[in-house]
C-alpha cells in the first residue's frame, strides 16, 4: 500500500521503516499481534486452580483495585463467570480513603471467616507478601494477577501472573491489569476447548457452557481492556496496540448498557468513540467514583444489564465527577492564594509542599499535577486518609526525578513509590512540617536529580493549512490509538497570521484563534485551560507566528468537525 511522504516520516520517527513493520503497525491483527497466554509464567497453575474451584463450586472472591484499570478488570472476570453460569463468587473493591491501595490482610481474615476458598486479585497484589502469607496460614488460596513492578520477593501465592517478573518469558511486559485478566480468561477458554478435543481433564459441570460459547466470544471483553489500557496510561505499543484497536471496535457496537448510558450522558457518538473519549471523559468518571468514595458505582455501571440502572449510575458518576472538579478547584484556589503570598515575600522554593489534614489524598495528585505544569517546578500536595495516615502526591514540572528525591530524603517518609515524573508518599505527623525543607535539600544534594529539562517542543513535521482536510486526517488516524509510547504527531504551521483571538468557557479559561497563511487558507485552533499569556509575547492579533498543533476530529454533540489543537505558539 502507498502512503504519503509525511506519514512515512512519522513512521520513521517511530522506528518503523521496513514494509512489514509498517503494515503491522498501521493494521494490527488480533490473531497475529496478540500472544499465547500460556507463555506467561504460572498461567497453567492459575487456570488449573480456577477450573478446580469452579468444578467443586468453591467460594471465590475477585479482589480488584479501585481505579479505571482495576474496576474494568474486575468486571471482566465478573462477566466471564456470569457467562459460564458460575455463581459462587463475589467482587470486592477496597475503599480508597478508609482502606487505601493494596491487597489488605483485613480482607483476607474476613474471607477466611466467610469460608472463601480462593481469592483472585486483579491489578493489585504483586507486593502483598504478608497478606498472601496470612491467606496461606488461614487456608485461603490466592492467585495474583497484576502488572505493577515486582520487588525482589514475590508473594507465595498459588500462581502469580505478572509479565514484569524477571523469570517470565511472556513476549510483552506492558499489559495493564485488565490486560493480564483478559489473558487469564483467554487461557481458561483455550484449555477447556483443548481438554474437550483431547478428552482429557474435562470439567463436566461447566464445560458445556464454555463449549457452547461462540468462537472468539472473549473478544467482547476487549471494550473493558481498551478502557483500562488507555485510562491507566500504559504504552500503546506492541500487544496493547492490537488490544486497544480491537477494543475500540467493540466499544463502537457494545451493547453494554453502562457504556451506552455514559455516551448518551456525555454526548459522545458511540460509533466514533476513540482513545480521547476514554482518556478525557470515560476514564475520569470511573476514577471519580473511587475518589469520591463510591467505587462500586463504576463497577455496577460497567457490569449492569439493566438500562434504567445504567442511566441512573451514569448520572451519579457525572455528579460525582462534578463534585470532584469542584473540590479540586477549591484546593487549587487555596494553594494559589498561598503561592501569591509566598511570592510577595520572595521566590518560591524549588519544591513546593502544601497540604491540609482536611483534604482527601484521593484528590491531591490531580491538584499537584495542575500546579506543577503551571509553576514549572516540583509540587507536593498532602492530605489525611480516613485511616489517619498523612499521604501526599508529587508531580514534576521541571524534569526533577521524583523517585530520586524520595530516595534522598532519608527516613523522613514512612514509605513511598513512583517514577521520575510522579510519585506518592506517606509521612508521620512529626515530619510533615519540615517536609518542604527536606525535599528541597534532596533536590539540591546531587546533580543527578534533574533527569530532563523542559526543552522546546520539536514538531514531527511541517504542514500547511490547506492540507488540513479529511483525507489527510484519515491517513494520520492510521497511527492511532495515540497515547504513551505513541504520541499524537505535532505539526508546525509556519508563518501564519493570527486573525482573531477569543476566550471561551464559563470561566473564560479556554482559548480559540483563527490563523491564515500566505495562500489564503485559514483554520480555527483551540486549547483548553490556556489564555493569551500562555504563549510568548509575539502572540497578538495581526502578528505572524509558528503554530504547533495536533490534528483532531471532533464529534461533540454528534457533529463531526476537523480541528487544530494548539500545543504551542512561537
Amino acid at each position: 500500500m502507498t502512503y504519503s511522504d509525511i506519514l512515512l516520516t512519522l513512521l520513521k520517527q517511530r522506528g518503523l521503516v521496513a514494509t512489514k513493520e509498517i503494515e503491522s503497525f498501521l493494521h494490527p491483527s488480533y490473531e497475529k499481534h496478540t500472544h499465547d497466554p500460556f507463555l506467561m509464567k504460572d498461567m497453567g497453575k492459575a487456570v488449573n486452580r480456577i477450573l478446580e474451584a469452579i468444578s467443586k463450586n468453591e467460594k471465590v472472591v475477585i479482589y480488584s483495585d479501585f481505579d479505571a484499570d482495576g474496576i474494568p478488570a474486575g468486571v471482566l472476570l465478573y462477566d466471564f463467570f456470569k457467562k459460564i453460569e458460575f455463581t459462587n463468587f463475589s467482587n470486592y473493591i477496597p475503599h480508597r480513603d478508609t482502606e487505601g491501595y493494596g491487597f489488605h490482610a483485613e480482607v483476607v481474615e474476613k474471607s477466611a471467616k466467610e469460608r472463601v476458598d480462593l481469592i483472585i486479585t486483579v491489578d493489585v497484589g504483586i507486593t502483598a507478601i504478608e497478606a498472601v502469607e496470612l491467606a496461606n496460614q488461614l487456608g485461603v488460596d490466592v492467585i495474583i494477577t497484576d502488572h505493577h513492578e515486582p520487588k525482589e520477593q514475590v508473594p507465595k501465592a498459588v500462581a502469580v501472573l505478572n509479565p514484569k517478573q524477571k523469570d517470565c518469558n511472556y513476549p510483552f511486559d506492558e499489559l495493564c491489569g485488565a490486560g493480564v485478566a483478559y489473558k487469564l480468561v483467554q487461557a481458561i477458554i483455550l484449555q477447556v476447548r483443548e481438554s474437550v478435543e483431547t478428552k482429557h481433564g474435562v470439567h463436566t459441570c461447566f464445560v458445556s457452557n464454555i463449549m457452547s460459547m461462540p468462537e472468539g466470544w472473549e473478544k467482547w471483553l476487549l471494550d473493558l481492556v481498551a478502557i483500562a489500557t488507555v485510562a491507566d496510561m500504559v504504552p500503546l505499543t506492541g500487544e496493547n496496540r492490537a488490544l486497544v484497536r480491537w477494543g475500540l471496535y467493540v466499544l463502537h457496537k457494545s451493547k453494554r448498557p453502562g457504556i451506552q448510558a455514559l455516551c448518551n450522558k456525555l454526548r459522545i457518538n458511540q460509533r466514533l468513540l476513540d482513545e480521547n473519549d476514554i482518556g478525557f471523559s470515560i476514564g475520569p468518571r470511573i476514577n471519580a467514583s473511587s475518589r469520591m468514595g463510591c467505587p462500586d458505582d463504576a463497577f455496577k455501571l460497567l457490569s449492569t444489564i439493566d438500562s434504567m440502572e445504567a442511566e441512573h449510575l451514569a448520572n451519579k458518576l457525572e455528579s460525582l465527577n462534578n463534585k470532584r472538579k469542584g473540590r479540586v478547584a477549591s484546593m487549587v484556589k487555596k494553594i494559589n492564594s498561598k503561592v501569591e503570598a509566598m511570592q510577595e515575600f520572595g521566590d518560591l522554593p524549588n519544591v513546593l509542599v502544601v497540604g491540609d489534614p482536611l483534604w482527601s489524598p484521593a484528590l491531591v495528585g490531580l491538584v499537584a499535577g495542575s500546579l506543577a505544569d503551571r509553576l514549572g517546578k516540583v509540587v507536593c500536595v498532602w492530605g489525611r486518609e480516613g485511616t489517619g495516615v498523612l499521604k501526599g502526591s508529587c508531580r514534576s514540572g521541571d524534569g526533577t526525578s521524583i523517585v530520586n528525591m524520595f530516595e534522598k530524603s532519608g527516613d523522613t517518609l514512612l514509605y513511598f513509590g513512583g517514577h521520575n515524573a510522579a510519585g506518592g508518599f506517606a509521612v508521620g505527623d512529626d515530619n510533615i512540617h519540615t517536609l518542604g525543607e527536606v525535599f528541597s535539600k534532596s533536590v539540591d544534594s546531587g546533580s543527578n536529580m534533574v533527569v530532563t529539562s523542559k526543552a522546546d517542543i520539536i514538531p514531527d513535521a511541517d504542514l500547511t493549512l490547506s492540507k488540513v482536510n479529511i483525507k489527510t486526517l484519515k491517513e494520520f488516524k492510521l497511527l492511532a490509538p495515540f497515547g504513551v509510547g505513541n504520541p499524537k504527531p505535532v505539526f508546525a504551521f509556519r508563518d501564519v497570521e493570527v486573525i482573531s483571538i477569543r476566550h471561551f468557557g464559563k470561566e473564560q479559561n479556554h482559548i480559540e484563534i483563527f490563523v491564515k497563511d500566505a495562500s489564503g487558507a485559514s483554520r480555527k485552533a483551540s486549547k483548553f485551560f490556556a489564555n493569551s499569556d500562555s504563549f510568548n509575547s509575539s502572540f497578538k492579533e495581526g502578528n505572524v507566528v509558528t503554530l504547533l498543533a495536533n490534528l483532531e476530529e471532533s464529534s461533540f454533540a454528534g457533529r463531526r468537525s476537523l480541528e487544530l489543537r494548539i500545543v504551542d505558539i512561537l
